[in-house]
């Protein structure tokens, strides 16, 4: 009997304590991470905001996935350098802010691209993406994760425009 509840508390609190992990993680990258801010657009009119996210890619500078060798390898990771506006394989040692992620779809996914807004604000962001004013900034580890930490229009965070 007391085993049974031995167990049980350990298959509740195990995804608990994960959660809590990847939420430290999360954060302590936002925290700790080196800051680089990245022009955005909208890249499907149709699904451009999903939920309360909106969706949109980020400009690189650099093609990522269509540059050369790289446009083949959908599953595998690489890194992208966007103050040198270059792709490579490895995380280069000469490139202070590397971001890591993969291609998927023609697209290079680094798992920041959607942010979430609160609905009553969520169409008016998805028009102002869509018109090309807008910038992400992100939050990015020596390891190359990336976070997003604010939602940037016209150079200010987005809950301090105007309506």
């Amino acid at each position: 009997m007391m085993e049974s509840k031995r167990a049980l508390l350990l298959s509740l609190l195990f995804p608990i304590f994960l959660l809590a992990g990847l939420t430290l993680k999360k954060q302590s990258t936002k925290s700790l991470g080196q800051s680089i801010t990245l022009p955005i657009s909208g890249y499907d009119p149709r699904d451009l905001l999903s939920g309360h996210y909106l969706v949109y890619r980020i400009d690189y500078g650099v093609d990522v996935c269509e540059s050369g060798s790289f446009s083949d390898a959908a599953s595998e990771t690489f890194f992208v350098c966007p103050n040198e506006k270059r792709v490579e394989l490895f995380k280069p040692s000469t490139c202070d802010l590397a971001i890591r992620g993969s291609c998927s779809h023609g697209r290079f996914v680094a798992g920041v691209e959607k942010y979430f807004v609160p609905q009553e604000q969520a169409l008016r962001l998805e028009k102002i993406v869509q018109s090309g004013k807008a910038s992400v900034v992100l939050a990015v580890s020596r390891d190359g994760q990336a976070v997003v930490k604010d939602l940037l229009i016209n150079g200010k965070r987005w809950q301090n425009i105007d309506n």
